[in-house]
């Protein structure tokens, strides 16, 4: 965004201080950079009722024999939680994704002091790793896969180095999880990978509509500064009428091709519906990069036919929707296609 690359997130604190400001854009740019994406409201929130959940369980535990802690310790942990439980509801309904690099560090605090609590490397709550380590690849790893993946597998390994520290057997106790973790890796891979296939329009291979907005929603929630392109295929319903459907499809997927190749793989590209497609780009040359997209014939089963698109390209404004963006790159992509009309019924 043009101004501040955080200035949205600036008012999370209502009339706070400028090293609170300071602070959650510090909080913001760590969790980008370490491959972390917005999880939304919702996770958020999901994540403060599983904290207080867990607290309010634990006294069985304890009280079974299952768990060893003294009720001392327990106490203390449980008011650090629904402390910290009652904040993330507070801010998660204007939070940007530094408050997923705050979870990430306070989470990984509390299992430190949970494992250290009961019993270290005998504790059987080494299991809250694995569940931290499953949500945590669930919401991140959309790109930048090796990196997430690797910070999450150092952090939890961290975490169980340090929560076991002192007790018996500590490296066989963290070989085995290391091996468990590796194999955690090989099945998250795997379901990250068919999700993200999931997430592609059958016919171009681009993002479909739902994923390719939800992806978009990110972007801006992460206050990222970005080009949105609304690009509409002249002529595609003659084709479709001259031709054939089967035709129809051979052109959308050769400029979908197109697209995909002219923009960087960090870039989105989506089908918005039927012939229209949404390019989100920071590069600054995303204009002539659309126009390469339409330089040559589109070779198709019935010989080459020329196709060309109504292009309209907006930048994204600080603390704007997703709704007001997309009615401003659409109004953009009319006045394109309307000062083309004009152009071809002028007198020569």
């Amino acid at each position: 965004m043009q101004a501040s690359r955080h200035g949205p997130r600036l008012r999370l604190f209502r009339g706070g201080t400028s090293r609170r400001a300071v602070l959650a854009a510090g909080f913001q740019s760590l969790a980008l950079a370490m491959g972390l994406r917005p999880s939304g409201q919702e996770l958020w929130r999901t994540g403060a009722v599983f904290r207080v959940i867990l607290t309010t369980v634990a006294p069985f535990m304890i009280l079974s024999g299952w768990v060893s802690m003294a009720w001392r310790d327990y106490l203390g942990l449980t008011v650090a939680t629904w402390a910290y439980a009652a904040f993330v509801w507070w801010v998660s309904p204007r939070a940007g994704v530094w408050l997923d690099g705050l979870n990430f560090w306070v989470d990984l605090s509390l299992f430190v002091l949970l494992l250290q609590a009961s019993g270290g490397s005998e504790s059987p709550l080494t299991i809250l790793i694995y569940l931290w380590l499953m949500a945590m690849s669930t919401a991140n790893l959309r790109e930048r896969l090796g990196l997430s993946l690797g910070v999450l597998n150092g952090a939890a390994l961290a975490a169980l180095a340090l929560g076991a520290l002192g007790s018996p057997r500590i490296g066989s106790f963290l070989g085995f999880h290391g091996a468990v973790i590796l194999l955690f890796d090989v099945l998250a891979l795997g379901y990250i990978r068919q999700l993200q296939s999931s997430r592609l329009d059958t016919l171009t291979r681009t993002l479909h509509r739902g994923a390719g907005l939800e992806k978009l929603r990110e972007w801006i929630r992460a206050g990222r500064s970005f080009r949105l392109a609304f690009l509409d295929l002249q002529g595609f319903k003659q084709i479709n009428d001259a031709y054939g459907h089967r035709v129809g499809d051979e052109v959308l997927q050769a400029v979908a091709g197109r697209l995909l190749n002219a923009f960087r793989s960090q870039d989105l590209v989506i089908r918005y519906g039927g012939d229209e497609f949404i390019v989100v780009t920071a590069a600054s040359d995303a204009l002539e990069r659309l126009q390469q997209v339409f330089t040559d014939p589109v070779r198709t089963s019935v010989g080459p036919l020329k196709v060309e698109g109504d292009a309209g390209l907006v930048e994204v404004h600080t603390g704007e929707d997703l709704n007001s963006l997309l009615s401003r790159a659409d109004a953009a992509m009319y006045r394109v296609r309307g000062a083309r009309h004009e152009t071809q019924v002028s007198p020569q």
